[in-house]
């Protein structure tokens, strides 16, 4: 089992941890008040699930095959002169592997094939691929810092995000801060025995092919891109179970929409070189958020 927790690198969409746990299972809703288009004219709620299930599997005492599924749902009007609400669907298969070099550094690197569309039908134009590496050194056993890249086929054009952060946790175990930048952010301090209060900032930057035009042209695609920031409080129900409860507010969030045509060159994190593109719908405005999440942990203690 020690060989288990020194190996074991947990992933939630894109965040690795250097921790003494894994999330067998992740189930999560969230969901916003009404908010209101910027031409003010309608208003769209926006519900939003998701799911994660993790499997790793212990080749040796150095290498971990890592593998999973995460599954979302955004369920959202786009525009206010479009009637009705869309869904979009996002499906993430993951297949990798965890390398220990030695007692100071170790390698994790994940394929990462998806499916992100609004699912109407299934074509080619789904489906996306991506990589991810991200490197490990231990400072201390309580201290970890982490370097990486994640690369992916983005509908808009590709995209390179670098990845730098850090674990770390108290020698008394109550504080923990695990931080993936730019996408991730989590510090958190144990209240008493069961019960936690924490901060967590989430950056996401995706896009899903739409079967269905919305709009005239060759097709169009849409671009989710948002920044959370959230408080919450996590419940240890029973010995594996765990309830956290968020509330925050999107920093920023916008579901853009453009011509399948409309590609930039690259984009490196959230900068686009040769973005020429021109929006088709109109965003919504900023707003409250709340969010449910279920956890089935498995502690290495």
């Amino acid at each position: 089992m020690k060989y288990f927790f020194s190996l074991f690198i947990g992933l939630f969409f894109l965040s690795v941890n250097a921790q003494n746990y894994m999330d067998l299972m992740r189930m999560s809703y969230a969901n916003t008040p009404l908010n209101d288009f910027n031409n003010n004219e309608g208003q769209t709620r926006l519900e939003e699930l998701g799911l994660e299930l993790n499997f790793p599997i212990v080749l040796n005492k150095k290498a971990t095959l890592l593998s999973g599924i995460t599954a979302s749902s955004d369920n959202l009007k786009f525009d206010s002169n479009v009637s009705g609400y869309t869904s979009l669907y996002s499906i993430r298969f993951l297949l990798g592997l965890n390398q220990i070099y030695s007692d100071k550094w170790s390698g994790t690197y994940v394929l990462l094939p998806k499916i992100a569309s609004d699912l109407n039908k299934i074509s080619k134009e789904d489906f996306q691929l991506g990589f991810l590496s991200l490197f490990t050194y231990s400072k201390r056993v309580n201290l970890k810092y982490k370097i990486g890249l994640y690369v992916n086929t983005e509908k808009y054009g590709p995209l390179a995000v670098p990845l730098f952060g850090l674990y770390y946790k108290s020698l008394d175990k109550k504080f923990e801060t695990n931080l993936t930048l730019p996408g991730r952010a989590d510090i958190n301090y144990q209240l008493f025995g069961k019960t936690n209060f924490g901060v967590n900032f989430q950056g996401f930057n995706s896009s899903y092919n739409l079967n269905k035009p919305i709009y005239d042209g060759s097709g169009n695609y849409i671009v989710k891109s948002s920044n959370e920031l959230f408080a919450y409080l996590r419940f240890q129900l029973g010995k594996s179970i765990y309830l956290k409860t968020n509330a925050g507010y999107s920093i920023s969030r916008t579901y853009k929409i453009f011509d399948n045509k409309d590609k930039v060159n690259l984009a490196l994190s959230s900068i686009y070189f040769g973005d020429s593109r021109s929006q088709l719908n109109t965003n919504f405005e900023k707003g409250i958020i709340f969010k449910l999440e279920l956890i089935y942990r498995f502690d290495f203690k």
